[in-house]
């Protein structure tokens, strides 16, 4: 005999919350000086801390203040430089870790993160205010069942706080509280390959003022920036960027584990014309950005679609970076509840998959590039459905 509905609910929180729980405790028990993002972000810190900021993105001199900081308290610092690449004002903003040892900066900037995270599972709480109470208790425990969450917590990637301000960046733009978005669009940029499309939403949407603001905003960063470490700073930026697109291996940086486009140009075109073709593709996302808010109609499904192009598309996209995939498959979800709920299978479908598919390849040790690149699908199904919903509503 079937379960009822209710049970198999039931059931299914109780087997995310003990997943939960699973996937928690190495990341709490586990020694903070893993070979992991966080050596690169303490690396740009100290930099930075030591008047060095002119010198962010001198590969040599990162080398250096990393093998200083790492190379006595990780067995692991023989695997090379993990590069510093994100925008010199990541490193400004959280310079005060740098002056706590190594060790202490870890576990500080976990709790930091976990904070971020519990900000962050609140803010989905709300935006799920409409739901059946199981439905939203269903929308945080899948979210605490999805191993990339914890893995996003545990590698010591900014991540979390991406989610955040895209989080944030949404719930004002819909709002219509443009200084909120602007502040949040611009507090997004310590990430910049995770908003580019969201970032094209209120030029496309002719929304003047928010686009003032975020000018306004930028200009002020990118200034004060610049006097601080040096004008030079954002030609010294791109010329890494460039440098670890191309050799990213070397970096820790590997396409074919990336979730995205770039993974599957890596695994079927030519190597020298996949970084070609993932600029070409990013900039038909620009174009499609543009013609997809043509009309404001159903915003948090072009919202969501949006970000879950951004994610296909993005230059650089690691496994950690795929938990911001939850806020538009919540906000999908929200539409085909209320408009569309022959698409709820579907959902349902998805969230067994999110929780069970890392699960499943966790426990049979299976580490080839599927046991990273799982998301990939998942994401591409949610932006298929999400496309069909939102054309079937202008039909």
């Amino acid at each position: 005999m079937l379960l009822g509905v209710d049970t198999s609910r039931r059931l299914l929180i109780a087997a995310q919350l003990l997943l939960a729980v699973a996937y928690a405790l190495p990341v709490f028990s586990a020694d903070r000086l893993t070979y992991s993002d966080f050596f690169s972000f303490y690396t740009g810190w100290a930099i930075v801390r030591d008047g060095q900021g002119g010198r962010l993105y001198d590969l040599d001199l990162q080398s250096a203040y990393q093998a200083k900081a790492f190379g006595l308290e990780s067995s692991q610092s023989h695997r090379g430089l993990l590069p510093f690449i994100n925008p010199p004002h990541a490193a400004l903003i959280l310079t005060p870790f740098a002056y706590l040892t190594p060790k202490t900066a870890a576990s500080l900037y976990l709790l930091f993160n976990c904070l971020i995270a519990i900000w962050v599972l609140y803010r989905l709480w709300q935006l799920a205010a409409d739901w059946s109470r199981d439905a939203q208790m269903l929308l945080l425990t899948t979210t605490l069942a999805t191993e990339v969450f914890w893995y996003a917590l545990g590698s010591g990637t900014m991540t979390m706080l991406i989610f955040l301000c895209l989080t944030e960046y949404y719930l004002a733009m819909r709002a219509g509280r443009d200084v909120r978005a602007a502040i949040w669009l611009i507090a997004a940029t310590i990430k910049p390959q995770l908003i580019l499309l969201p970032a094209f939403i209120p030029l496309a949407q002719r929304r003047w003022r928010l686009v003032g603001m975020v000018a306004t905003l930028g200009l002020l960063v990118g200034l004060s920036i610049s006097l601080s470490f040096g004008f030079h700073i954002w030609e010294d930026y791109l010329r890494v960027l460039r440098q670890v697109g191309t050799h990213g291996e070397a970096y820790g940086a590997s396409p074919m584990l990336m979730d995205n486009l770039r993974m599957i140009l890596y695994w079927t075109a030519p190597p020298a014309a996949v970084v070609p073709l993932v600029y070409l593709a990013l900039l038909a996302g620009v174009v499609g950005t543009c013609w997809l808010w043509r009309s404001a109609r159903h915003f948090g499904l072009r919202f969501a679609l949006t970000m879950l192009l951004g994610l296909i598309l993005a230059p650089h996209l690691n496994y950690q970076d795929t938990v911001v995939a939850i806020l538009p498959a919540a906000i999908g979800y929200d539409f085909a509840r209320s408009q569309r709920p022959e698409l709820l299978p579907m959902f349902q479908v998805l969230v067994l998959a999110a929780t069970f598919v890392p699960a499943a390849l966790i426990i049979t040790r299976y580490v080839r590039p599927f046991g990273w690149v799982w998301p990939l699908p998942l994401i591409m199904i949610l932006a298929a459905m999400c496309a069909l919903a939102l054309r079937r509503r202008e039909t």
